[in-house]
């Protein structure tokens, strides 16, 4: 591959940055027996602005791993081309993480680099609690299962049974305080025009003396969906983005509010962490995706008990449809592998097997924490203490009671245990939005391997990203559309027929796939 043979020229560059008690209904493994030795496991996560230190000494939820597991983590965290390095001298660690779809993903399984895990687990973890469906949805075509999802979302557990339920990222959030000043109100937010009022009214506002960004997180498929966007027509079949009416409608929406000034350019350049540092320092009124607000909105109103930012649903389109939103990626966030020439497999195996326990997922899961809460009537419930130290000093608390290692975090276990008043699924069940299963999505796509296809779809998504910041910052809705229509057809002289048409069979055959793990 092309990226890891830059990998071993930058390899001389190349550098890495560097117990609780017993819940109710929750049955935590044993402590290791005395005397034994610890085992060290080290581990690669290629996951952008992760990192964590290990330090069982000094954090309680590191040191309940280490009472129950025996193990000790040297985890090292970098990006793709730190992995591809890795790969490329033969170095890889005990574990490896990566996001879902990376091509790295399918090297490290289709050649040989990563160890199969059903012959693994039968050896030395047989109860480790990962759902079937998991299995088959990974299983690589040479037979073998390599991959554990983190937030994955399995026909065994999304059902009302056991609790869990699908949910979306696409929302968007609101300054309450600021809407306040405003003079309008959250049902405003609802409607295109009504949302441009309040941006506008809201553009003159500031915070301790910060002018107030109106609109942040711009994603135009979050935007399309929330227009109603659908991905398969009624006969099942595959709709591609990029020629949806609602694609267009965002699009023109976006150019709308750019050239209002009601969102700026640094939109478009910015990275995901200056954007929440933004939301953190108060100054955005309005955003959309759940990934811009996440752990910000609590640092600000840690800071400041009148910066509140609640949930203000979504924006119908022109045609008023109902909301058709995807799902958080339900074939999980990233993956993690074990290296086949990975040494202590028995403890690796039994470590996967405790971080995979309900009790231990409550403890990894980045909204509870260990030690922050008791079970009451079946149902977490947070203790006044621990929601005064977080709203004291957020950060403070965050690192004191999370374990910061979530890869192994399965969300329908959280699910399980919510209490009511933090469910979600209420709002889509009374009709306001449809979340449909992110899987045909996902895998359509989704390119395995070197390929041609590859090759056009990579040619393509660099062109579009580009292309699309031109359409969205057009000086007119003429211009914006003309620049669409330009693009579409230079990105149909790259291949893009071909590429929809590949995307069209993946999804079909995933749609086939999930039928058959839901039997």
């Amino acid at each position: 591959m092309k990226k890891i043979i830059q990998a071993s020229c930058l390899l001389l560059a190349f550098l890495f940055l560097y117990g609780a008690a017993k819940q109710p209904d929750l049955q935590p493994q044993d402590s290791p027996a005395e005397g034994e030795n610890p085992v060290t496991i080290t581990w690669f996560v290629a996951v952008e602005g992760y990192s964590k230190t290990w330090n069982p000494q000094g954090n309680a939820a590191d040191a309940k791993v280490f009472q129950n597991t025996g193990v000790n983590l040297e985890i090292k965290s970098g990006d793709l081309t730190d992995l591809d390095a890795l790969i490329a001298t033969d170095s890889l660690p005990d574990l490896i993480t990566v996001e879902a779809r990376t091509a790295e993903r399918f090297l490290l399984e289709n050649q040989g680099m990563a160890e199969p895990l059903e012959p693994l687990f039968e050896r030395y973890a047989a109860d480790v609690n990962i759902p079937d469906s998991m299995k088959e949805w990974y299983r690589n075509e040479d037979g073998n299962w390599y991959s554990i999802a983190s937030y994955y979302y399995g026909p065994e557990r999304v059902n009302q049974e056991y609790g869990g339920y699908l949910v979306t990222h696409n929302n968007n959030y609101v300054r309450s305080d600021l809407l306040m000043q405003t003079g309008m109100s959250m049902k405003d937010l609802n409607t295109k025009e009504g949302l441009l009022n309040v941006l506008r009214a809201a553009k003159s506002l500031t915070y301790k003396g910060q002018e107030i960004i109106p609109f942040s997180g711009w994603w135009t498929q979050n935007i399309a969906e929330q227009f109603g966007m659908k991905t398969e027509d009624e006969d099942g079949n595959y709709l591609p983005k990029y020629r949806q009416p609602e694609w267009m409608e965002a699009l023109q929406f976006g150019n709308q509010m750019y050239r209002e000034g009601l969102m700026t350019s640094e939109e478009f350049t910015e990275s995901l962490s200056q954007r929440r540092k933004k939301m953190q320092s108060g100054r955005i009124f309005f955003c959309s995706g759940y990934s811009v607000i996440q752990d910000a909105k609590e640092v600000l109103y840690s800071r400041d008990k009148l910066a509140q930012v609640y949930y203000a649903g979504h924006i119908r389109g022109e045609k008023g449809n109902i909301p058709n939103l995807k799902s958080v990626p339900s074939g999980g966030w990233t993956v993690t592998l074990v290296s086949a020439g990975a040494k202590n497999k028995k403890e690796i195996a039994q470590f996967i097997s405790y971080m995979t326990t309900e009790e231990a997922t409550l403890d990894a899961a980045p909204t509870i924490g260990t030690e922050t809460y008791d079970m009451v009537d079946g149902r977490y419930v947070m203790r006044d203490s621990v929601q005064q130290e977080f709203e004291e000093n957020y950060e403070k608390a965050a690192e004191k009671y999370y374990l910061n290692i979530e890869f192994f975090v399965d969300w329908t276990i959280v699910q399980k245990y919510q209490p009511v008043s933090e469910r979600t699924d209420s709002k889509g069940q009374a009709g306001n939005y449809i979340i449909y299963d992110s899987k045909p999505v996902e895998a359509a796509e989704t390119v395995e391997e070197d390929s041609r296809i590859q090759e056009i779809k990579e040619e393509i998504e660099s062109f579009y990203s580009g292309a699309e910041i031109e359409i969205l910052t057009a000086d007119s809705l003429e211009s914006c559309m003309k620049k669409y229509q330009e693009t579409i057809a230079r990105m149909e002289q790259m291949g893009l027929k071909e590429l929809e048409a590949y995307e069209s069979q993946q999804y079909q055959e995933a749609k086939k796939k999930l039928k058959g793990i839901k039997k």
